[in-house]
This record gives structure tokens, C-alpha cells and sequence, in this order.
């Protein structure tokens, strides 16, 4: 059952509400920034408010700094009440908007692409696991490792699969309530849908369609701390470096070096990117196709050879500034 938000107050209610749909319709959960925002119409019920303005003086006051408040906290507030009031500008209000350098931003993590042999190494190591007594990760690693890289799946979409979530007959997933709140199909190729279809026999026969398709030998899903952990041990046998949690290469990374393999081999093959670029992003469930667009820089880079014919081929497609929605 979904929790019942509490209602918007003061002068702004309607149009915070507004506001919120409309990011919402947008695939944004906004759930966090509209408690935030919600705070704010209390806020603004103790002030004087003339034709609906979002004054400078209530603007500022809000997104003053308190006493013991984080600089992220203190930033995020001022961010979140900016995306309103532009909001506002656009409905013909007048809104004082904060400072556009109040909005946090995040330290941009490098991905690390993997190369074809580290790939190669690292899935040689997954296949020498030796069976266990009281664990099933010699079956299920290999499969749900290949399937990080062969798809692109984000780790929590590979762990929240289900078992009716996958149609053996025709190799299709279905990803639910993924990011934004997306659904998606995402087809496999003929050799990872066999191994799902192997890997359903020996474990998932004689389980119901909503269970969990990953799970360990006691039938509880398998959690991402436990699958990291057999991940860095696996690094190391394949001889592949690593700088420490949270400097990779993460698992995350398997989605970036699925991408950035796809589009080499897409130029190396003279397939036009304006096209399939738009595929790749619904693929991998991008919110849009500029956030898939960053691959295009890191395929340039992860295959110097291709820096001249990404440019020559596809150079329209490559924006002068780009945000970081990739994850």
C-alpha cells in the first residue's frame, strides 16, 4: 500500500502540486524533494505573499543556513526551491530564483572500461568458482556477472529479478520500476538465455513465479554486498587492479563497459550513431538520449584508434557539455 503524502499548505499549495506531477509525468520520483518542498509551504504560511510571488526575502530566508546543518543539506534546499521557482517563471509568476552555485555537485566518478582481454580474464576467473556444500555461487555468479556485462543491467535490476520476469522461450527480461520509475523489455542473446533456462532447471523449478530468480541455498535473494565481495575476489584472480571501495572498478562499471563496447563496435562497423544511439538509451533504461551520449567521449577515449572516426562519423552527436545520468 503507498504511504499518503501530506498535503501542500499556504499560497503555493496548488502550484507545488502542480510542480510534482509534472516531474513526476517527467519519471522523477521527487518523493525526498517534495517532503523538502513541503516543509517550505509551512514555511511561507507565517509570511505575507502578494499575488502569488516568490519574493527575494522569503527565497532568502528559506535557504539561509541553520545552525549545525550540513553544506549539503544547506545546498540541496536552495537547489530544490531554484527548480521551483523557475518552475514558477514558466507559469508567468514572478520568483526571485537562488543562486545557481547553491546546487551540490557531486565529484564525477571516472568509470573504468574494462578491455576485451580483462573481460576475458575476469570470466575465466568466474568459471574456475569451485562448487560449495552450503553455497550455490559457482552456478550463480557466472550468470549473474555475464548478465551485468552482456546487458548493461544496473546490479539492483539483476538482484530484484523475478522469476516471471523472465520469458525463456523468447530470451526477454522485463525490468520493473527500474530508475525514473521505468518499465523495459531487454532481450538477451541466444547464449546468456540458455544459461538462464540451465540455471531455472536446477534452482527455480519448484519455486513460485514471485520469487526471487537469484537466491542463495536457504531461498533468501542474493544481496549486493555479498555479490561484491565474491566480485573483488574475482578481480584479483584475474589479475585486474583495484583502488579501494568506492574507486573501482565497481561492479557499476560492467554497465559502463557494456555501453562503451557496443558503441565501438557500432563505429567500427560504420553504423550511424544519431540512430542507434536512441536505441542503446531505451536499452539500457537512460532517462534520456543525452545521458547515453557520454559513451560516446568514452568510447573516444578507451579506443584512441577511434577518436577520428567517432569524430568524422558522429561528431553532431557529441554534446559540449554533459551530465552525469549514466548511472
Amino acid at each position: 500500500m503507498a504511504k499518503e503524502e501530506k498535503a501542500f499548505v499556504g499560497e503555493f499549495k496548488e502550484m507545488l502540486e502542480d510542480f510534482i506531477k509534472q516531474k513526476r509525468n517527467l519519471g522523477y520520483k521527487y518523493d525526498a524533494i517534495r517532503d523538502n518542498l513541503r516543509r517550505f509551504s509551512k514555511y511561507t504560511v507565517n509570511h505575507r505573499i502578494e499575488n502569488k510571488s516568490l519574493s527575494k526575502e522569503l527565497v532568502l530566508g528559506w535557504t539561509a543556513k541553520k545552525k549545525n546543518e550540513s553544506v549539503k543539506t544547506w545546498k540541496n534546499r536552495a537547489s530544490y526551491l531554484r527548480q521551483f521557482a523557475l518552475y514558477l517563471q514558466s507559469q508567468g509568476y514572478e520568483a526571485f530564483t537562488p543562486l545557481k552555485n547553491h546546487k551540490v555537485r557531486r565529484c564525477e566518478y571516472i568509470p573504468y572500461i574494462f578491455t576485451h582481454e580483462e573481460i576475458d580474464r575476469f570470466f575465466q576467473a568466474v568459471d574456475t568458482i569451485s562448487p560449495h556444500p552450503k553455497s550455490n555461487k559457482h552456478e550463480s555468479c557466472p550468470l549473474l556477472l555475464r548478465l551485468l556485462y552482456c546487458c548493461g543491467l544496473r546490479v539492483s535490476e539483476a538482484l530484484h529479478l523475478r522469476i516471471s520476469d523472465v520469458d525463456f522461450d523468447n530470451g526477454v527480461l522485463f525490468i520493473r520500476e527500474s530508475k525514473f520509475n521505468k518499465d523495459r523489455l531487454v532481450p538477451m542473446s541466444a547464449p546468456l538465455a540458455d544459461m538462464f533456462g540451465k540455471y531455472h532447471a536446477l534452482f527455480n523449478g519448484n519455486n513460485l513465479p514471485e520469487d526471487y530468480f537469484f537466491r542463495n541455498k536457504n531461498g533468501a535473494p542474493l544481496t549486493r554486498d555479498w555479490v561484491y565481495k565474491v566480485y573483488r575476489k574475482l578481480l584479483w584472480i584475474a589479475g585486474i587492479s583495484h583502488g579501494g571501495r568506492g574507486k573501482g572498478p565497481r561492479l557499476h562499471d560492467f554497465r559502463h563497459t557494456f555501453c562503451v563496447h557496443t558503441l565501438a563496435k557500432q563505429v567500427k562497423d560504420a553504423v550511424d550513431l544519431y540512430i542507434t544511439l536512441p536505441i542503446l538509451s531505451v536499452y539500457v533504461g537512460h532517462s534520456s538520449v543525452g545521458a547515453t551520449q557520454r559513451y560516446v567521449r568514452l568510447t573516444a577515449e578507451a579506443y584512441p584508434e577511434l577518436i577520428e572516426k567517432v569524430s568524422r562519423t558522429c561528431a553532431y552527436v557529441i554534446p559540449e557539455v554533459v551530465d552525469d545520468e549514466t548511472n
